[in-house]
């Protein structure tokens, strides 16, 4: 029998088994390696598939692209070969055996017998397959250019087939699986083909548009091929005219010559072929859907692909960026979900390169049938000349302007900021005249906040230089053209400045979102909030959110994003569960406004009140005790009665704080409306400024937010145009997110200012302001002094501290508007940042950030912060800060209440009903329980929550207004419930009392020497006097005598009436030695009433060491400076509105003090004292109780002391090191 090779180039098809699924595949060996497609590959079972980036060439010298390798199993009839196969991307055909494979198994062509043989060693058959005929050959389809499908439409689009050799006429087009997921919808059809290309109908299901890159693979074609239309070609080599010869000879001969001309693969993984001949496809693209947008390298599935971008192409910071955005979330498995999500769409989060959205804005620059503006370049210095140029070319390398041509031209302004570098800023404000504005609508803030009132996770969502994103439509491009001395250029991306910007964006951001707003996710211009009932269902709305801007293209700014809290800012409002109130920055400059102490500031507050007297029912009547102080008579009008001192009674007080408290909560207060205009009524003083936002409603003028700032020592010496001028330009930047984008009126009492907006300011530093404000379209109006009352008010009783002008300087050239660099940003927005608020507060130390922070030192020793109960936050609002009486009371409830409250909870009947699954939870006398130590009740969802955090802060005899740490330490000993932390830190940074009496802390000079701990409880003591505090109580105390234990911090205090030697000797035999024993050690200060003789008989007489701290630095006794400190704020807190009743408070002070968990310990000091946990007033006790004797009890006692104290000490020496080092920071050391 005459074995023979083909004598045609045919190529041959045999049916095989590849890794069990039956499949066909072409035997060329033309080919010195065997090829799987990817396609097929991803059908089948295989073996780990190993990375590794080729490129091989084609008979026809086209590149067939190769992202790895695979080990598969080819069987042909049940007998088993191995074969290391490249996977390639862009292979015509699924499965190419190449000469390796035919080699490894002595393949024998039976050309005339139409079959292959599979032989040993010596020859013999062990496998055949016999030539078949060609499936239905398919060939991709490609799209030819990029196109963009508005929300449910169909268009015909352009194609190409890839086959460059192939001439088909007519064929049937299959869509690809992978666009009907997307919603993309294409028809199986017969298409004619004319050059390989032709055009199918294309439909967009989405409720959003879809923009298809150029080459996006559509489908594939179906075409019946003939023998010589196949594009699997051998390669001719000198031995290629032999293939007609005998088998045996034949045999010998091919396989020589495969030897000379290629190296035959081993199994191994050190494959070195990096070139081979066989046939391809022309063009070398590669699916998308699984390749790297860094590096193009291609993978067969997204998490291979997203594993990838982790570990080599993601930059290192998005690791640590992604953490931080989710340290918030305590369940170890949420937070991971959450990662993973971000994870999945990480390249939003890659700031790396700036990127241009799949979406452009047509018509952002309409100007009719307006001639071209053109204004000359300004003049500029050499220095500028080279600043200009270097930004440019930052501009054109990231694609954000191009060459231009255009008639229109605006000047470029380099406008000099404080820290010495440059703000790019072009003038577009002659085209903004004749724009024509955009009225697309921008969502109503009400209607935001009832939607968002009903979720209980949120998040928010910022965009890296937003307008920068967004392509610009090319018939726009030459109205943003711009000049410098000698070249032309024109923005490809929506600029900032044009008048048109905000309703833009708006527009581009909505239709991205389509059918999700309104319904878990809202977009007002760049702020976009996902907000979701759940935690499951949050994950998957955020999932949805990020896969729409992922597919748009957008870039968002990771560190102004915050990823599913539970409480969030936005708006101006702090969202949290469903209540929803001003955020404090917008009611503190009214709230935290003092007394008055003269006749004049009275009257300025009544005035300033009476504005808004209309919406005050009963004003007359609330504000009668202050009406006394208008002057009514020349004699009281005079500069000299109106500057005398006054004390204001009870009545008068209580008026002047309920006016307060009704001018910040809903009566008043508003949540802005979106049809009503806005405007700004702006004052300035010597001192600061102060600014009122209202909106005019069919009654009059209701605000919105509030604003008082004091002046630097630099800004009191401005003129007073540029202090009134600051007072304009430093509130629209600070209610920016209510103005941009929206008309409003500024009224002032200053008439120079009324051009303001209208024409160059003489003033260097005005006509800079006036230039930062460019983007925002408002008018000027003059209104007189007394109409202006609530900012005059303001701005004479500032609040926040000063803080100088960012761009403060006098510019060289200053007449553009703001359109900056994307990677800087100026835009003040209305919810404050940490470090905004710590710039703002000038060293002031947030005081709810820790527990020292808050119970911290109290520089004036006297409690005379005025306080107003009545505008305690409310945590059951929903819309608005409105405060009644009956949310402010404290509804108590019993165990019996509480297990009826768990039961009517949906989510903890789940848990009480499947308590088998819930390994955390047991159930105790029918209530459900959390595993803790010791364990606590599961408090379920409502009112109950926020009763407990109002009982253990805000109650006397279980709160007394301490921090943070100490309000959630005690609430976790005794209830539980998901994110309690979260929602007690909201509730004490919100807590009005204690922000109206937070001490300041500053860092007297030298460094920290601390005291080491004693070795037991009651072994040294340090004892003080505190005060004298104003005013004196009704008893007639006007000090307090305090004695605290150094390791447990137990303290004990008395108020008294003086500082005596007397009183004190009296307060340690009364107060200490007969109720706690004698101590070994007493560490006071150098006062006279302790180094009295009568105190050194006394130690004497009882046996105690008298210790003296340092004369001239109280620090060496600062555990009772630090108690007397922390005690002020929270006596100011629970006293009356006139301070006479302090000394009934303390008690409760000192015993919410020792029964609260002390940071340096980490201990109870009451615990340390007495060995048993404390009992509150408050906390539940169990209905029934056990009598039962220990005899061990008192060797367990003092076992548990002893473990506690030794606890203690350790804590105390470690926090005593870390606090040295904090301490000693930045500090001056006088030695």
């Amino acid at each position: 029998m005459n074995y023979t090779s083909p004598t045609s180039s045919t190529p041959i098809h045999i049916k095989v088994q590849v890794n069990n699924k039956q499949h066909q595949a072409i035997v060329d060996t033309g080919s010195a390696v065997t090829i799987i497609n990817q396609q097929l590959l991803k059908t089948i079972y295989h073996k780990e598939f190993i990375y590794k980036k080729k490129l091989h060439k084609s008979a026809n010298c086209s590149s067939i692209n190769i992202i790895g390798e695979i080990q598969l199993e080819i069987k042909i009839q049940g007998y088993k070969t191995l074969i290391l196969a490249d996977v390639a991307t862009n292979l015509i055909t699924d499965l190419l055996l190449g000469n390796d494979w035919i080699t490894a198994n002595n393949v024998i062509i039976d050309s005339p017998q139409q079959c292959i043989y599979l032989t040993d060693q010596k020859r013999h058959i062990l496998a055949t397959a016999t030539f078949v005929k060609p499936a239905h050959f398919q060939l991709p389809v490609l799209l030819t250019d990029e196109i963009t499908l508005p929300p449910h439409s169909e268009k015909y689009v352009n194609i190409k087939v890839l086959s460059p050799t192939m001439n088909i006429t007519e064929a049937l087009f299959e869509p690809a699986a992978h666009l009907y997921s997307k919603q993309i919808l294409l028809t199986n059809a017969l298409i004619k083909l004319e050059d390989n290309r032709s055009q199918v109908m294309i439909l967009n299901a989405n409720d959003r548009q879809k923009t298809l890159s150029k080459n996006t693979s559509l489908g594939y074609i179906t075409y019946q091929s003939k023998a010589n239309n196949y594009l699997i070609l051998p390669v001719l080599t000198k031995n290629k005219t032999d293939r007609s010869t005998p088998i045996t000879s034949n045999f010998y001969r091919r396989n020589n010559s495969f030897g000379s001309r290629s190296w035959i693969p081993s199994m191994d993984n050190k494959r070195k072929v990096q070139s081979t001949n066989f046939t391809c496809q022309m063009n070398n693209n590669t699916d998308p859907e699984h390749q790297c947008y860094v590096c193009q390298e291609q993978f067969l599935s997204r998490n291979d692909l997203q594993q990838h971008l982790r570990r080599k192409c993601y930059p290192l910071e998005m690791r640590e960026q992604i953490d931080k955005l989710t340290q918030h979330i305590e369940d170890t498995k949420q937070r991971q979900q959450v990662q993973h999500i971000l994870w999945e769409h990480g390249k939003l989060f890659d700031f790396r390169q700036p990127s241009i959205i799949k979406a452009t804005v047509h018509h952002a620059i309409e100007t009719g049938h307006h001639p071209p503006v053109h204004t000359p370049p300004y003049r500029v210095s050499y220095k500028d000349e080279q600043i200009q140029r270097e930004e440019i070319n930052k501009l054109l390398k990231q694609g954000i302007i191009e060459e231009s041509t255009s008639p229109w031209s605006s000047p470029i302004v380099l406008v000099r900021k404080k820290d010495g570098s440059v703000r790019f800023c072009i003038d577009f404000r002659k085209l903004n005249n004749i724009t024509t504005k955009d009225a697309f609508p921008m969502p109503r803030i009400d209607d935001i906040f009832d939607h968002l009132s009903q979720a209980e996770y949120y998040t928010t969502i910022d965009f890296k230089s937003g307008y920068f994103q967004v392509g610009l439509d090319q018939k726009d491009r030459p109205k943003t053209a711009f000049s410098t001395r000698d070249q032309h250029y024109q923005f490809t991306v929506l600029p900032q400045g044009v008048t048109n910007g905000p309703p833009a964006f708006q527009r581009i951001v909505s239709q991205i979102l389509g059918p999700t707003r309104w319904q878990y996710s809202l977009a007002y211009l760049d702020d976009v909030i996902i907000y979701s009932p759940t935690f499951d269902q949050h994950l998957i709305h955020l999932d949805d959110i990020l896969n729409r801007l992922n597919d748009a293209n957008f870039r968002l700014n990771v560190n102004k994003c915050q990823i599913a809290k539970t409480s969030i800012d936005y708006l101006g409002h702090h969202i949290e569960h469903s209540n929803i109130r001003p955020n404090a920055d917008n009611i503190r400059a009214l709230l935290k406004t003092q007394q008055p102490t003269t006749a004049k500031e009275a009257f300025r507050f009544i005035k300033a009140a009476e504005y808004y007297r209309k919406f005050i029912p009963g004003f007359s009547a609330i504000a009668q005790p202050l009406h006394k102080y208008a002057p009514t008579t020349k004699e009281q009008r005079s500069q000299k009665s109106q500057a005398t001192p006054i004390i204001l009674s009870d009545d008068e007080l209580h008026a002047f704080n309920e006016l307060k408290r009704i001018l910040t909560n809903d009566l008043v207060l508003r949540i802005p409306d979106q049809h009503l205009p806005f405007k700004i009524q702006t004052d300035a003083s010597k001192i600061g400024i102060g600014a009122v936002l209202m909106q005019t409603h069919p009654n009059g003028d209701l605000p919105v937010a509030y604003l008082s700032k004091k002046f630097t020592t630099t800004q009191m010496n401005w003129p007073a145009t540029e202090q009134e001028c600051y007072a304009i330009i430093y509130a629209i930047e600070k209610w920016h997110k209510y103005l941009d984008g929206r008309s409003f009126t500024i009224e002032t009492d200053h008439k120079p200012l009324l051009p303001f907006n209208l024409k160059q300011q003489l003033n260097a530093k005005c006509e800079r302001w006036r230039l930062k404000l460019q983007q925002y379209q408002f008018s000027i109006r003059y209104i007189k002094g007394k109409h202006n009352t609530v900012a005059d008010y303001l701005s004479r009783s500032p609040v926040d501290n000063g803080s100088n002008d960012e761009d403060d300087y006098t510019p060289t050239q200053s007449r553009a508007t703001q359109t900056d660099n994307p990677k800087e940003t100026y835009i003040v927005a209305p919810v404050m940042t940490r470090n905004q608020a710590k710039q703002q507060l000038d060293g002031r130390t947030d005081c709810h950030s820790t527990d020292q922070a808050c119970d911290g030192e109290n520089q004036k020793r006297n409690v005379d912060i005025q306080v107003d109960h009545s505008c305690a936050p409310q945590p059951n609002q929903l819309h608005s800060p409105v405060i009644t009486s009956d949310s402010n009371k404290i509804l108590p409830f019993t165990w019996e209440q509480l297990k009826e409250l768990q039961y009517q909870d949906d989510q903890i009947k789940n848990i009480i009903d499947n308590i088998k699954n819930h390994q955390e939870y047991f159930i105790k006398n029918n209530m459900l329980m959390k595993k803790s130590y010791p364990p606590v009740p599961v408090i379920p969802k409502g009112r109950i929550r926020s009763d407990i955090i109002k009982i253990y802060h805000d109650t006397p005899a279980n709160g007394a207004h301490f921090g943070r740490n100490k309000t959630i330490q005690k609430i976790q000993q005794r209830y539980f419930w998901p994110n309690m932390i979260t929602d007690v830190r909201n509730y004490v940074q919100s807590c009005l009392s204690c922000l109206q009496n937070n001490p300041l802390r500053q860092k007297p000079p030298g460094a920290l020497k601390p005291i080491k701990p004693p070795e037991g409880v009651w072994q040294l003591l340090t004892m003080d006097f505190h005060g004298p505090i104003t005013p004196t109580t009704k008893n007639g105390n006007k000090y307090i005598i305090s004695l605290t234990d150094v390791l447990s911090k137990f303290v004990i205090t008395k108020a008294v009436r003086d500082c005596t030697a007397t009183t004190a000797a009296d307060f340690i035999t009364e107060e200490d030695i007969l109720k706690y024993g004698t101590p070994k050690c007493i560490l006071t200060d150098n006062g006279t009433h302790f180094t009295a003789i009568m105190m050194s008989e006394l130690f004497k007489k009882i046996g105690v060491t008298h210790l003296y701290s340092t004369p001239y630095h109280p620090m060496t006794n600062g555990q009772i400076e630090r108690f007397n400190a922390t005690m002020d704020a929270k006596i100011a807190t629970l006293s009356n509105e006139k301070r006479t009743n302090w000394d009934e408070q303390l008690p409760f002070v000192t015993f919410n003090y020792n029964t609260s968990i002390h940071t340096t310990t980490g201990q109870i000091p009451f615990e340390l004292m007495y060995g048993r946990s404390p009992i509150l007033p408050f906390d539940q006790q169990q209905p029934s109780v056990t009598l039962s004797q220990d005899p061990d009890h008192k060797s367990k006692l003092n076992q548990y002391l002893s473990i506690l104290t030794e606890q203690a000490k350790m804590k105390i020496l470690e926090q005593q090191r870390k606090y040295e080092e904090r301490y000693d920071r930045h500090r001056v050391n006088p030695n």
